[in-house]
Order: C-alpha cells, then sequence, then structure tokens
C-alpha cells in the first residue's frame, strides 16, 4: 500500500504590496463578463437577489452566482466585473540616437476592465464568456503581476490543451507562481468552477484538491479514462468519484504549483496591508519616527499571531525594519517608508514569502 502524500514546494517569492481597494466591502470572488459597451461597470452583491436587478436569470453571470450561493457557507460578497466590449488603443514612444519611434499599442477591453479593479480583494475569479485570446491575455497580466487565482472552466480537453501549451509558454519566471487553473466540464449547465472557488473563498485556508460533494460536482459523463490521464497530464483537473464523494481530481494550477500555494500567500499579503493601513488610517498623519515604526511592526507581529491561529503560516513572520536614522532623508521628506522586509512559511504547501512593504505614512 503507498500513499500519494501533498508534495511541498520551496519557491523565493518577493512581491510588492499595494493597498486594496475596497476598505468597507471585501468581494470574496469575483465573476468578469463583457460589457455591453466599451465602458467598465463593477458592482458587488451581498445575495443573489440583489444581483439579479442588473444580471436576468438567464445569463451566465446570474447561473454562476446562483451555483456560488447555493454552497452551503457562502454568503458573498461577490463582485461582478463587466469589462469593456472593445480593446483600448495608444502608442507608446521611445526615444533613440536618431530622435525616437511610436508605436501603436493594443489592450484587451479584459485587460483594461480587471485594471481597474486588481486590488479589490478577492481572491478567484472565474468567467463568463470569455473567448479563448481574452482569456489567455487575462492569464499573462495576471501572472506578471501576481495577483488573483484565475480558475477557468474548458469545456473540452481540445479547449484545455490549447490554453495549458499557451500558460506552459509564459508561466516560466523564476520566483513566480502559476496562477491560471482549470476545471474541465462538458455539460453547459453545471458550473464546478464557480463553485469551488466560492467553497475555496468562503473556508480559508483550504486545500483546494479536497474540495467535493458540492451540488454541482458531478463525474463528467462525456469524459474518458484517457480524457482523464490528459487533464492531470496538463495539471488541470475535473470532477472525480473517489470512494463514493464526488471530488477534484488535484488541486494544481495549469504550470505546476498547487492552486493552495498562491491563494495563501496572497491571502498572507493583502492580510498585512489591511491592517496597517488600518493601523495608519488611526493615526492621521503619524510622526515619522522610531515609535511609529515599533508600533507598525507590532501591527505585522499581530497578524502573525492572527494567521498562525488559521493555519495559514507554518512559522511566524520574521520582520526586520531600518531605524529611522538609517531612512534616505527624501524618503522622510515624501513621507515613504519602505524598510520593513519579512520572512514567513506558508503551512501545508510551505513556499517562503519575502515581502517588502511600500507605506506612505
Amino acid at each position: 500500500m503507498s500513499d500519494i502524500v501533498k508534495q511541498t514546494t520551496d519557491v523565493h517569492f518577493i512581491v510588492a504590496i499595494h493597498a486594496l481597494s475596497n476598505s468597507d466591502s471585501t468581494p470574496l470572488v469575483a465573476i468578469a463578463t463583457k460589457n455591453t459597451d466599451a465602458t467598465t461597470k463593477s458592482n458587488i452583491y451581498d445575495d443573489l437577489e440583489s444581483l439579479s436587478a442588473d444580471y436576468a436569470e438567464n445569463t451566465g453571470v446570474y447561473a454562476q452566482a446562483a451555483a456560488m450561493f447555493d454552497v452551503n457557507g457562502f454568503r458573498g460578497p461577490v463582485e461582478v466585473i463587466a469589462y469593456p466590449n472593445v480593446d483600448s488603443t495608444g502608442v507608446q514612444s521611445q526615444g533613440t540616437d536618431d530622435g525616437g519611434t511610436v508605436t501603436a499599442t493594443t489592450t484587451p477591453g479584459i485587460i483594461v476592465g480587471i485594471t481597474q479593479h486588481l486590488f479589490d480583494g478577492f481572491k478567484y475569479l472565474v468567467l463568463d464568456g470569455a473567448t479563448e485570446a481574452e482569456t489567455e491575455a487575462l492569464s499573462d497580466f495576471l501572472y506578471d503581476n501576481q495577483r488573483i487565482m484565475l480558475v477557468t472552466q474548458p469545456n473540452s480537453v481540445t479547449a484545455l490543451q490549447t490554453l495549458a501549451t499557451h500558460v506552459a509558454g509564459v508561466q516560466t519566471v523564476k520566483n513566480q507562481l502559476g496562477n491560471t487553473a482549470a476545471i474541465v466540464e462538458t455539460a453547459t449547465d453545471r458550473y464546478p468552477a464557480a463553485q469551488a472557488v466560492a467553497y475555496a473563498a468562503a473556508n480559508l485556508p483550504v486545500d483546494f484538491q479536497h474540495i467535493g460533494n458540492l451540488s454541482q460536482f458531478e463525474p463528467d459523463a462525456d469524459l474518458t479514462t484517457d480524457d482523464y490521464d490528459t487533464i492531470a497530464g496538463l495539471n488541470a483537473t475535473l470532477v472525480v468519484n473517489k470512494a463514493g464523494d464526488y471530488m477534484l481530481l488535484n488541486g494544481k494550477a495549469l504550470a505546476g504549483n498547487y492552486i493552495d500555494q498562491f491563494v495563501h500567500t496572497q491571502l498572507v499579503i493583502d492580510t498585512l496591508q489591511t491592517s496597517l493601513q488600518k493601523y495608519l488610517n488611526r493615526k492621521n498623519f503619524p510622526i515619522y519616527n522610531d515609535a511609529t515604526i515599533k508600533e507598525m511592526t507590532q501591527t505585522i507581529n499581530a497578524v502573525s499571531t492572527s494567521l498562525l491561529q488559521m493555519g495559514v503560516l507554518y512559522t511566524p513572520i520574521v520582520v526586520n525594519s531600518v531605524p529611522r536614522a538609517n531612512v534616505p532623508n527624501g524618503d522622510v521628506v515624501a513621507r515613504k517608508y519602505n524598510g520593513f522586509s519579512l520572512s514567513a512559511q506558508i503551512a501545508d504547501d510551505i513556499d517562503t514569502i519575502n515581502a517588502k512593504l511600500d507605506l506612505t505614512l
């Protein structure tokens, strides 16, 4: 008898921390859908009834939100981001020895929309009706920013292979974690991806591959054993029968790392930033001295204790700080402090996080 044990990784993860843009209501998950015009529209919904005022029951947004709210323990909020239905064009100039060059640029509408909501606080994002090109562009953008786990739902093995091939060619940067996942489902009326992210977001920290027995979790009768092998080989997943329980085959992102590794890292980062921002808001223009630095250090230590108790961290956060006397005078004048360096290990996945905090006092 042999047991398959979830393997750990040792990823050196460096990230710049930004303030979250939603201070009052932080959405757990988000749905991205194409708007009817060239603007971006976003709303946060606490229940299905309020969402139905903007998205009718026959829309993909409503169907996915309904699947989410059908998950036991999930109470929202859900953010719906309606991104522009056209690409954004512009120009980029670059100086050269003999003058300069001007290059036309095109930014997909889905990138324009998500850019405006990159720091709204949600950890998972699913898509409604995105094209192959839009999905690939968004995957690249989120990977470059190391923000948000994109959980796609390819409707065939062929569609999965196309996305997996693209991701394999892009998500290869050392010290960055893959953040595009795929749950294959050929049925058009089941949304296991939406339900999986709702459960995961409502139960942080969670082992994604242990999510199961949700109302829309059913083994796909149109997929064969060979399809299962192909899906697993591409680091994707699907709903399977595990000794009578309908669960996900695995919990990997397409780049090969586990979904948990990325999401729990972002959870630590966002919790730190939110706590420090609340401290600064309470102080209302604090004095730039060692006492303030000490109080912020104590705030970080309190976050560390909380995350340890949650089971997110494996070891406490180690905090190093630069004394006020060693801070460049230009930073003091600009009210900037980037003297914190933090190191911590995430439980289960055991990823090393090295984070640098850039704060405005």
